[in-house]
């Protein structure tokens, strides 16, 4: 039986990298990740995808603050072929785990609240809070809400 995992790519599997920007492209667009720019954030150990074998569920790229103890989830989406399975959720909580011995203290990110299913994830199944409203997406003219979490509460 295989078991799902969470896992840290190597930043040379472009066969993973690929599959990782195809997902991170269906949920955000043209503000997507290039598969270049994956290869470097995973050079600096800030992606994260929750695996089958060698087929990515959902992925995420974390970055650490400089100024403090926090870090930004910049991106954070499941392929739309496994929504609604749980695996959004499995894969929040191995960044929790991971954050948490890392020393980070709280997650910071932001979201469209006009976009139902992300609002629910994040505020109702993650317990992120919202912070603050934010301007409007500079290309997409969308709201958009600056939502955290204090680790320790997931």
């Amino acid at each position: 039986m295989h078991k799902v995992t969470c896992i840290q790519p190597d930043p040379q599997d472009w066969q993973l990298l690929e599959q990782i920007a195809m997902i991170d492209q269906q949920a955000f667009g043209e503000d997507g990740i290039s598969v270049f720019n994956l290869s470097q954030f995973t050079r600096s150990g800030s992606v994260f995808c929750l695996a089958l074998e060698r087929m990515v569920l959902a992925e995420a790229v974390v970055l650490r603050n400089l100024h403090d103890t926090g870090a930004v989830i910049f991106a954070f989406a499941v392929d739309q072929k496994h929504q609604g399975r749980g695996y959004g959720s499995l894969l929040m909580q191995s960044l929790v785990e991971k954050a948490e011995a890392a020393g980070i203290s709280y997650f910071e990110l932001t979201m469209n609240p006009e976009n139902r299913a992300t609002r629910k994830f994040y505020s109702d199944k993650a317990g992120f809070r919202k912070k603050s409203e934010l301007s409007l997406h500079p290309h997409k003219g969308e709201p958009r809400w600056l939502m955290r979490l204090d680790l320790g509460k997931f």
